[in-house]
């Protein structure tokens, strides 16, 4: 069963990436403090919150980059009405789970870390070279037809980029990183 799970999650991995690498998939707008908003696939695949992100529905709305800034605020603000507090928590260990080193990204997490502004751009530059690298990794599977080996490749590829950003990080800062998304969820 793990390993149908394991399976499942690896060909949903391809399947976003392949629709990101193709162009399929909609920009989304990272919101600095907290959990990441949007979908990926399809237009408005982030319900309410990817459709405002929409550039076509934000032009139609009128919507400020002002007020997009806003919104994270006024979800987690929405999310404490509804969920108690070790709920919210738990979830927002779910979101870094799943965000992996691109939690690292996150204001909040930035500055929790306290992560200097050379360690960001360092980690910054070490994901932007890793999807460079997915992007390639999809490419020459789609132009030689071998899907098959992608995953494998993928999931290296993704294991030497959390070591290179684990290695910006001070000793301190690497044992508090691994201490915030502690408890794994298993989703497939």
């Amino acid at each position: 069963m793990r390993k149908l799970g394991l399976m499942l999650g690896t060909f949903a991995l391809v399947l976003v990436a392949v629709g990101f690498v193709t162009g399929q998939q909609q920009p989304q707008r990272k919101f600095g403090g907290g959990f990441q908003f949007g979908g990926f696939g399809g237009k408005g695949g982030g319900g309410l919150i990817g459709l405002i992100n929409l550039p076509e529905v934000k032009k139609e709305l009128e919507i400020t980059d002002e007020q997009l800034e806003k919104v994270p605020d006024a979800v987690q603000k929405a999310l404490g009405d509804v969920l108690n507090d070790k709920q919210l928590k738990r979830l927002r260990q779910i979101d870094l789970q799943q965000r992996s080193a691109r939690a690292l990204l996150d204001a909040k997490v930035q500055k929790e870390l306290k992560i200097t502004a050379e360690q960001g751009d360092n980690i910054k530059t070490l994901l932007d070279d890793s999807v460079k690298e997915q992007q390639e990794l999809f490419k020459e599977a789609k132009d030689s037809g071998a899907f098959q080996v992608l995953p494998d490749k993928i999931t290296s590829l993704n294991k030497e980029t959390t070591e290179k950003v684990q290695a910006v990080l001070s000793a301190d800062q690497r044992k508090q990183y691994k201490q915030m998304p502690k408890l794994q969820l298993e989703i497939f």
